[in-house]
């Protein structure tokens, strides 16, 4: 039988991780707003390996928001996921498989890109909130695509 201390443990990193999917899926729906409330207001963000940070979770949506009008749609899907506690504070390291279509109807382009996200969380009135943020590209691939056929 667990104890009281595995069994916080276990419903921390369980939140944590309903942070990270919470943001994948606003990001593959557009939901900017759903996208800011994944991080705190004094989040600092670093995508792409650029040098410049975004600050609070306002800035980081709106970058999203004008990098990915160009796709048709997007897949993210999360594996790899590993929480570290240490305090109050939960270091996150995730890889994620992005899926990004450009086109109509299923015509045009696909890229696929493995991330990797380097998070540090916190609890902000009993939400687990992304404080600081490296999203690492890793690798991409590109192809044609095309509508599936039914059987």
């Amino acid at each position: 039988m667990p104890n009281i201390i595995q069994s916080r443990t276990q419903s921390i990193k369980l939140a944590v991780r309903e942070t990270m999917e919470d943001y994948l899926n606003c990001l593959d729906n557009q939901n900017w707003t759903g996208v800011a409330r994944c991080f705190t207001n004094d989040a600092v963000s670093h995508y792409n390996k650029d040098p410049q940070s975004m600050h609070g979770g306002c800035d980081v949506a709106d970058w999203l928001h004008q990098v990915l009008q160009v796709y048709s749609g997007t897949n993210h899907a999360l594996s790899n996921f590993h929480v570290d506690l240490e305090g109050e504070l939960a270091r996150c390291d995730s890889h994620v498989m992005a899926t990004l279509h450009w086109g109509e109807n299923g015509q045009g382009r696909v890229s696929v890109r493995a991330i990797r996200y380097r998070d540090e969380m916190v609890e902000v009135e009993g939400i687990w909130l992304i404080r600081r943020r490296i999203h690492e590209p890793r690798w991409q691939y590109d192809a044609l695509s095309a509508s599936p056929r039914l059987q």
